[in-house]
């Protein structure tokens, strides 16, 4: 028994939400922070100093992608050095920044984020929980952010439940963690992330039941996926699925991150859609995808759901429209 890729999209929203505060991860976030780990870029905010950026950049040209290319192919001398100065050196390098925010926006950079994540992170996740016999989702979600947020094998060792009891040990290492990361400055304002699974544990939910209130973002499903039968291929043969299904789920949070739509994932915004362009745009954009998704064979959940938000969009912007118009004739009067 293996996890479904339900359990993996819960444990990649809740991950990309404690990063850049979308469900799917925002593909064109780029920081510079005072943790000395240079540029982080992407939907797992992929890291000069850890050789994830360099990860990142090397499978977008694998992939075949142009935008920013030469620019990239420039710097990836500097990439492959970590030292201090290079590290530096780049943080500031304006064109480089650029370069990565305009490939963002491209299908070979949004599958080389992806699938460098699934390498990196997530597969050995998944590889870590089934050597120990750990199946329960907040199981592999607890280990994955620990993965992606660095540290976890330095932080397991110190810990001394017994493995075999998979709840004990889950709940012995978050709380470890929690006081690992008080423990230096730099990290003590991370800690709403094993805050956030202390919940859980507390709480008894080893299936992370949704909706989740993630780090103050609402995450009521998970793209609509539903877990797979027990039949199913081998882990090993599901990358591409996770793959599409990540990169779907990543451009329909995105547009429900604009227009504050519970499908995905909801964020408590106070200025949603106050502008007209914002929705007509993003009701033209909703519409196209999903013409784009029913020509293309796309699953009809994921179509039918996007055409039901284009609706939704044009209904607001209408009802937006006599409102301001009836307070338009009032101010006449």
């Amino acid at each position: 028994m293996t996890f479904t890729m339900t359990d993996k999209l819960k444990a990649l929203a809740i991950v990309h939400l404690f990063e850049t505060s979308r469900p799917f991860g925002n593909y064109a976030a780029y920081a510079v922070l005072n943790d000395g780990a240079g540029v982080s870029y992407g939907i797992n905010q992929f890291t000069h100093r850890s050789g994830a950026l360099l990860a990142v950049v090397r499978r977008y040209f694998k992939n075949g992608g142009t935008v920013g290319a030469d620019v990239l192919a420039g710097r990836l001398p500097t990439l492959r050095d970590t030292s201090r100065a290079a590290i530096i050196s780049l943080a500031s390098d304006v064109q480089f920044k650029n370069a990565l925010r305009s490939a963002a926006a491209t299908r070979e950079m949004k599958l080389a984020q992806i699938e460098t994540a699934n390498e990196l992170y997530l597969q050995p996740a998944i590889d870590i929980c089934l050597r120990n016999g750990f199946l329960r989702p907040l199981s592999l979600a607890v280990i994955y952010d620990s993965i992606v947020h660095g540290s976890y094998y330095r932080v397991a060792r110190t810990v001394t439940a017994d493995r075999t009891d998979e709840k004990a040990w889950i709940a012995a290492y978050v709380r470890r963690r929690d006081l690992w990361l008080l423990s230096y400055t730099r990290l003590a304002s991370t800690r709403y992330r094993t805050r956030f699974f202390l919940n859980q544990i507390a709480a008894a939910n080893w299936d992370l039941r949704l909706p989740l209130n993630v780090n103050g973002v609402i995450l009521s499903s998970v793209g609509g996926a539903e877990p797979e039968p027990e039949t199913s291929a081998p882990v090993e043969n599901k990358a591409t699925v996770l793959q599409t299904a990540g990169e779907i789920a990543g451009k329909a949070g995105e547009s429900i991150d604009r227009v504050e739509s519970a499908v995905t994932a909801v964020t408590t915004r106070a200025d949603a859609v106050k502008s007209l362009w914002t929705t007509v745009g993003g009701t033209v954009w909703q519409a196209t995808w999903a013409v784009f998704g029913f020509f293309t064979g796309l699953p009809r959940e994921v179509w039918i759901t996007v055409a039901v938000i284009a609706g939704v969009l044009m209904l607001t912007y209408l009802y937006r429209q006599i409102t301001l118009g009836r307070i338009r004739e009032q101010a006449v009067v």
